[in-house]
């Protein structure tokens, strides 16, 4: 099979390879769409220990059951489905609670000895995929996997619905964020970046205020909200949020910029300002983020720009150094028929 491998630093090269057979309680996808993820970007740029030179990258992604493995009865061949690529054991405490995410042994399609869905096939557990409805487009459906990491974030996040909010960063987590705050009524939404074809199309999108961190000064524009959500994870985004949270409001960190960043936790203490980290989703915020997009509430797919896996290596150019307007590049990898 023909598949985009990683093979250095800011290096994607197509290659042939074999095939994966699907093991018991398996399924062989043939894969029609993969999208690029944020994390995709940072196994490109040399930043991800646990993507290594040699690894298909990719875990965004739609498919058509090929083949059933030993023991599969819940799908058939030729249907599409949606991929969770989040593989938990499923035995563990948090797991058996209902915490997959945080689930010491869990697997990502892409990562580590894992090959991903850059690829004409790749192998998933059979309980990690869904049906698609006939309605529902590969490259609408694909947003699925990142939708339910905002899903995730604002169930465990947000004890109600807050009155404002500031969304740190306009890329792709953070026009999803505003995607689903304006979908769920919240009165006032600010989004700071710096990137000013991003902040365009979070004003398209809906956005109440958008502000360019680099031309003004972003804690005067914003003042004081009820919530906000961090996308990007750098120190100086960590800073802002707390800078502009309000006395009593809540902070959820999903960005990963940055593992270290000193904070001022006696301020914090004395504004008792909630702090939230948010990891992934479970399987429950997944199928929340499928009925989302199937009710279509999300996601912005107008940003979708899509280009076939042979322009793999200026495709993952464009989105971890230009990317423009572009919430989301994906790969039309495949056809349903």
């Amino acid at each position: 099979m023909k598949a985009l491998v990683l093979t250095g630093k800011e290096r994607v090269e197509m290659q042939e390879m074999p095939a994966p057979t699907p093991q018991a309680g398996e399924v062989l996808l043939r894969v029609l769409t993969a999208g690029i993820c944020g994390s995709d970007i940072h196994g490109f740029l040399g930043h991800s220990p646990r993507r290594k030179p040699g690894l298909i990258l990719g875990h965004e992604a739609v498919g058509v059951v090929a083949e059933l493995g030993p023991g599969v009865k819940s799908l058939k061949t030729g249907q599409r489905v949606y991929v969770n690529p989040l593989i938990s054991c499923g035995k563990c405490e948090a797991c058996l609670s209902g915490r997959e995410n945080c689930c010491a042994n869990w697997r990502l399609l892409g990562m580590d000895r894992v090959h991903g869905a850059y690829a004409e096939y790749v192998a998933v557990p059979s309980l990690q995929l869904r049906a698609i409805p006939d309605g529902i487009s590969d490259e609408r459906a694909v947003w699925a996997e990142p939708l339910a990491n905002i899903v995730h974030c604002f169930r465990i996040s947000m004890s109600q619905k807050p009155k404002s909010m500031a969304i740190l960063g306009a890329g792709t987590m953070g026009a999803l964020g505003l995607t689903v705050a304006k979908a769920r009524g919240i009165e006032k939404v600010l989004v700071v970046d710096k990137n000013e074809a991003r902040l365009d199309a979070a004003k398209e999108i809906g956005v109440d205020v958008a502000i360019n961190v680099d031309r003004e000064n972003a804690k005067e524009r914003i003042g004081s909200v009820d919530y906000v959500f961090d996308a990007v994870g750098v120190s100086p985004m960590r800073r802002l949020a707390l800078e502009v949270c309000k006395r009593g409001g809540r902070i959820a960190f999903l960005g990963m910029g940055e593992n270290e960043t000193s904070l001022p936790f006696i301020d914090m203490i004395r504004n008792e300002q909630a702090i939230f980290t948010s990891f992934a989703y479970t399987p429950a915020d997944f199928a929340e983020s499928v009925r989302l997009i199937e009710a279509g509430d999300a996601p912005p797919d107008r940003w979708t720009e899509i280009r076939p896996l042979s322009q793999g290596q200026e495709s993952f150019m464009k989105m971890a150094h230009n990317p423009g307007s572009t919430l989301k590049l994906l790969f039309n990898i495949g056809t349903s028929a």
